[in-house]
């Protein structure tokens, strides 16, 4: 028999164990690369004497969906889309990511988001936390150029901040024109930024345009838009046999306004609309109902009752939230109207109310 001697068995023993770990290593190494797990990533870039991180967070997974658990960020910063509760879509593409941007001032030098999801596969439940940090770009992002800032409302009025560059080398002066004519102006310090100023909406409603300049030369002009979540309500109908019910769903920047809705039969109701929720009124069903909503006495497009298939049956039928094309159809347009319709009115006569 051949032996080895004790002095190799040794070492060989060890070079064995690790050969053997190696190989573990390997194998179970993959697991994690391929566990469920947000990823998350951050892209930074100066914008006017500022910079942006503009964060993206994508599924590991291509067949199933997670669920955001929490969404942190530091600077502390509220999004739209990468929060908690929002949905992780499964991954197809950029289409599939969570997008948001993010605004620092120049003193900050690095920002950073960290993500925990969830998955439900089968019977067993997934979960993992990851993050990223980005730093501010190299060389950082002060500016000697002057900025300005323009906000749009839902009562057509823009907000005009104007800032002066950090390495700007004296005061700012500058003048806030529409048309031809000056509305205001000022003087900001180097690296300093005006008071929020408004620019009202024009008398004739047409979009305000806003001009800024600085030693007669224009340093930023705008015309009004509209807040980015839109300012039109939502109007939805909903019939049943037994009752005609109207919801309006106002974005987060609407504007605040109350709606008498008239029937036909029986007495109006007041709808108070705040920003961001949604409010209903219902009215008993009746043949030849009609439902007239009116802002600041002036009347808009009635709404019309239509009975749904098989409510003269003998059997009880359940209430109709679905799609009801018979009964909707002739109330399509007049909704795609009222929504718009709602805004425009509610605008020109500026009505707001307080809770």
């Amino acid at each position: 028999m051949f032996h080895i001697p004790s002095t190799v068995r040794r070492p060989l023993a060890v070079a064995g164990a690790a050969v053997v770990g190696l190989a573990a290593a390997v194998v179970l190494g993959q697991a994690p690369a391929s566990a469920h797990h947000p990823e998350v990533s951050g892209t930074a870039t100066c914008v006017d004497g500022k910079w942006q991180v503009a964060w993206e967070v994508a599924n590991s997974e291509q067949d199933l969906a997670g669920d955001i658990v929490s969404a942190t960020f530091d600077p502390t910063f509220e999004s739209d889309t990468i929060k908690a509760g929002a949905t992780l879509p499964a991954f197809a593409g950029d289409a599939s990511l969570l997008k948001a941007t993010q605004t620092l001032d120049a003193n900050v030098t690095k920002a950073s988001l960290s993500v925990e999801a969830h998955w439900k596969r089968g019977r067993k439940d997934h979960s993992a936390t990851r993050g990223a940090t980005v730093n501010i770009p190299k060389g950082g992002c002060r500016t000697s150029k002057p900025a300005v800032a323009f906000t749009d409302d839902c009562a057509g009025q823009v907000t005009v901040v104007v800032s002066n560059g950090s390495e700007a080398t004296g005061r700012l002066r500058y003048k806030v024109l529409v048309g031809d004519k000056e509305i205001t102006k000022g003087i900001v310090e180097i690296g300093k930024s005006s008071e929020p100023f408004v620019v009202p909406a024009s008398e004739d409603e047409t979009p305000v345009k806003v001009v800024v300049t600085s030693r007669d030369k224009v340093i930023g002009e705008h015309t009004w838009e509209g807040p980015e979540g839109g300012c039109e309500p939502e109007v939805a109908v909903d019939q049943t046999c037994d009752d005609l019910s109207i919801s309006v769903t106002n974005p987060p920047e609407g504007l605040e306004f109350e709606v008498v809705f008239t029937p036909s039969t029986g007495e109006p109701q007041t709808m108070k609309v705040e920003k961001g929720k949604t409010a209903t009124v219902t009215f008993p069903a009746s043949d030849g109902l009609t439902v007239t909503p009116s802002i600041g006495g002036e009347d808009l497009d009635p709404i019309a009752w239509t009975k749904p298939e098989g409510c003269d049956e003998d059997t009880p039928t359940l209430p109709l939230t679905g799609a009801n094309t018979g009964a909707i159809a002739g109330s399509a347009g007049g909704l795609l109207v009222l929504g718009g319709a709602v805004f425009y009115v509610a605008r020109r006569r500026r009505l707001r109310f307080t809770a």
